[in-house]
């Protein structure tokens, strides 16, 4: 007969209990991590092979069988783009583009009845105007019309021009804005 006596003290025994315990939970921890090691490993495989695979199949595309499909996807490539090229251009062009019509409307509305417009020239932003005017009082009307106009500004018209009271030749010289001028 066997008798079995346990004479450790019950702190110890706590103590071994949760050693097993531990013990138990690190091999299922490293049993768990064996098997996600495996998975990453299987996964990393098959997308090595995938990635071979994909590879062999677009060399076979480029040089066999696909070439002329290959061949018009390059041609449309290259027609884009020249034709953004194109468009680019265009659009910078247009964006600099003056409209002397806006010119035309506004001196349309300041010149007044018994003025005749000779020429105009312009140079940058600055427009010279000569002309003839039938009195000296529509000519003075004129100049006032241009003065209360939002688009012309440094307006200049020289004393001399107001010699004669009748029949009388004048140059004016102003500047128009930037914006009357460019379409937004």
């Amino acid at each position: 007969m066997e008798i079995k006596l346990n004479i450790i003290p019950e702190e110890r025994k706590k103590e071994i209990a949760l050693s097993n315990r531990l013990r138990m939970i690190l091999q299922w921890e490293a049993g768990f991590a064996i098997i996600l090691v495996i998975f990453f490993l299987l996964i990393s495989s098959m997308y090595y092979l995938l990635t071979l695979n994909l590879d062999a199949q677009q060399s076979a595309v480029v040089n066999g069988k696909g070439k002329a499909e290959f061949e018009k996807v390059a041609k449309f490539n290259e027609d884009f783009k020249a034709a953004n090229k194109q468009i680019t251009t265009d659009e910078s062009i247009q964006k600099d583009q003056l409209y002397w019509s806006n010119l035309f409307l506004k001196l349309n509305e300041a010149v007044p009845e018994g003025v005749s417009v000779a020429k105009i020239a312009t140079k940058d932003y600055q427009v010279l105007l000569a002309g003839n005017a039938k009195t000296r009082d529509v000519l003075i009307a004129m100049k006032d019309n241009f003065s209360q106009e939002g688009c012309f500004t440094d307006i200049n018209l020289p004393l001399s021009n107001l010699v004669s009271k009748d029949n009388i030749d004048f140059q004016i010289q102003f500047n128009i804005k930037e914006e009357c001028v460019k379409n937004k």
